[in-house]
């Protein structure tokens, strides 16, 4: 039995709004309908694109909830009411984040069709709503009074879903093309678990975006083969839809990863963050925990898979970016080779191997060729105005046998450094400045404290200008802390620094917070750091507590130590003093000189 009235749109007050809303193209309005689907808590949608110069209809069809015809009335033709607004922020299902924002997307198909039908069932009934994009567009008639041929009959009570049929497509309008339409929802949708797209029977996978793919199989440990399938994309994308995702079967386990690439410092965040793709793995060949959804920690099978996984994605990057990157020189040799004619001889191999480091980091970080080009113009013109430039040029230039302009040639170079030492001492003043600011806050925090100071060491004095903090020793701190401080005292976990001199010597740094007194705790802490870590570097070992204040005591006890106590306000003053009678020094010593 079937039933045929007609049903009416319930407008809300933005509607003027709205309707003058457009998309830039018929696949992103389609990308619309699919979001109405991934809001019904759909599996599987299926997309069929027709052949150009067919009058074959667009067919977007999910399996979803779907609608009875109360909800149809009172919900789908209530337009500007958003489904979000209605039912909160996630679905009911899957729990996923709602896309729906305007409730507009409905009419994203008559965006380039006449005729819009939508064919929903749910509950046992199927209901079928006509939409004529002509009875919009007729101004003698109020929207909430066009009649809309609306029927509904039986269906089977577990059939659910929605299929919306696009037919009489504007001949204004290209038709859909079928990649375009791919890597536009491979972006939103490639890496969801809990959703399948297909376009014309071939599935949207998370790498059909545009750039170089790449195919090969991955041997496992233990003789099984996996099936690596990604591509380093034209451009960088978001954090949240890079990596390689791996999946048992046809089932996604786990989030997607760089498997290992994320600690290789050789490359940039926004290099890394162009691979997409997705490994999948025979059915019941790694660990997995109880409820399926993620791999264990430690499977042998999957430390395997990281290395050769990362192995195999970095030589990705790196054919398709060397190639990238010696376009990219070629265009610029013609301009280096210019302005390097003004660069002292002695000084064009280190400056033309700094400007093309400069323009492959540039490069890799996804700027422009007209961004690249500033950045390597404004570095050959502060060199061309450099003061030690100006100084070498004229000893290259002058007669050594002038013994009076060489000598003063000299002289002048000798100025230049003072002048230098003035300026970088002016700078680190502000800097000063700016890290006392910072520790007067009450909320600033130990690792705020941390990040500013770790590369400026020099505040503690010259004889820790030179050290530096590199990857294998945050590795030594990251595993001495996880081993010391695992739960339940994972809270108590210290943020500690640890750097090297050019002699082998290391300094550990424990920063507490500035709000903080460093007192006799601090002292048995950094006794117990002394003891574990010297053994394991095999080193001489400087510790250095710093905090808002020290006892006392404390300061007097270690006063000539290897493990030494200060707060932030001295530390700082006590920089900002050798800072100002360097200054005073260089200041009267060239006070009656000046460079030519």
């Amino acid at each position: 039995m079937s039933n045929e009235n007609y049903a009416n749109f319930k407008v809300d007050r933005r509607l003027s709004t709205i309707l003058m809303a457009g998309y830039p193209s018929c696949e992103r309005a389609l990308r619309e309908l699919v979001d109405n689907a991934w809001d019904a808590d759909a599996a599987h949608v299926r997309i069929q694109l027709p052949d150009i110069l067919t009058d074959n209809p667009i067919v977007i069809e999910d399996d979803g909830h779907g609608m009875v015809e109360k909800e149809l009335r009172s919900e789908y033709l209530n337009i500007a009411n958003s489904r979000k607004a209605r039912k909160g922020e996630r679905t009911p299902m899957f729990r996923r984040l709602v896309k729906g924002q305007r409730g507009i997307g409905k009419f994203a198909g008559l965006v380039i069709a006449e005729t819009m039908e939508v064919r929903t069932c749910a509950r046992g009934v199927e209901t079928v709503l006509t939409i004529l994009k002509k009875d919009l567009q007729d101004g003698e008639i109020d929207i909430e009074k066009i009649p809309l041929h609306i029927s509904t009959a039986s269906c089977a009570p577990e059939r659910h879903g929605t299929c919306v049929t696009l037919r009489d497509l504007k001949p204004k309008y290209p038709y859909p093309a079928v990649d375009r339409l791919k890597e536009i929802l491979a972006y939103d949708y490639g890496k969801e678990s809990d959703i399948e797209i297909f376009i014309n029977g071939n599935k949207v996978c998370n790498f059909d975006i545009s750039g170089k793919k790449f195919v090969c199989d991955i041997p496992l440990a233990n003789g099984e083969m996996g099936h690596l399938e990604y591509t380093v994309s034209d451009r960088p994308v978001s954090c949240r839809k890079s990596g390689i995702i791996l999946r048992e079967g046809n089932k996604a386990i786990g989030k997607p990863s760089l498997w290992g690439l994320e600690n290789d410092e050789s490359l940039s965040p926004n290099l890394r963050n162009r691979i997409v793709g997705e490994l999948v793995v025979p059915q019941g060949c790694i660990e997995t925990t109880a409820n399926g959804v993620d791999f264990l920690e430690g499977d042998k099978i999957i430390e395997d898979i990281s290395r050769k996984v990362q192995a195999e994605t970095k030589r990705g990057l790196k054919e398709v970016c060397t190639v990238e990157f010696k376009m990219a020189e070629a265009r610029f040799q013609r301009m280096l080779k210019k302005r390097l004619e003004s660069v002292p001889e002695y000084r064009r191999g280190i400056v033309k191997e700094r400007l093309e480091r400069l323009i492959q980091r540039s490069y890799q970080a996804g700027e422009t060729e007209e961004r690249i080009e500033t950045l390597v113009n404004l570095v050959l013109d502060a060199l061309e105005r450099d003061e030690y430039w100006h100084v070498c040029n004229t000893i290259e230039k002058s007669d050594r046998a002038d013994v009076f302009h060489f000598s003063e040639a000299l002289h002048s170079f000798g100025l230049a450094d003072m002048a230098f030492m003035v300026k970088q001492a002016n700078r680190r003043i502000k800097f000063l400045e700016g890290l006392y600011a910072l520790a007067q806050n009450p909320a600033t925090l130990e690792k705020q404290m941390h990040e500013a100071i770790e590369g400026n060491l020099w505040i503690f004095g010259p004889e820790y200008s030179l050290m530096f903090s590199n990857q294998q020793l945050k590795t030594i701190v990251e595993q001495f802390l996880g081993r010391t401080y695992s739960e339940p005292d994972a809270d108590k976990r210290p943020d500690l620094l640890l750097s090297s001199s050019q002699d082998h010597r290391r300094l550990l740094i424990e920063f507490k917070r500035p709000s903080i007194a460093v007192g006799r705790e601090a002292e048995s802490q950094a006794k117990m750091y002394a003891d574990k870590l010297t053994a394991e570097l095999n080193a001489p070992l400087d510790i250095l507590v710093i905090g808002g204040k020290v006892d006392d005591s404390l300061r007097d006890e270690y006063k000539s130590q290897n493990l030494r106590f200060r707060s932030y306000n001295g530390v700082i003053t006590d920089a900002h003093d050798q800072l100002e009678w360097l200054i005073r020094e260089l200041g009267s010593k060239s006070a009656t000189c000046t460079l030519p």
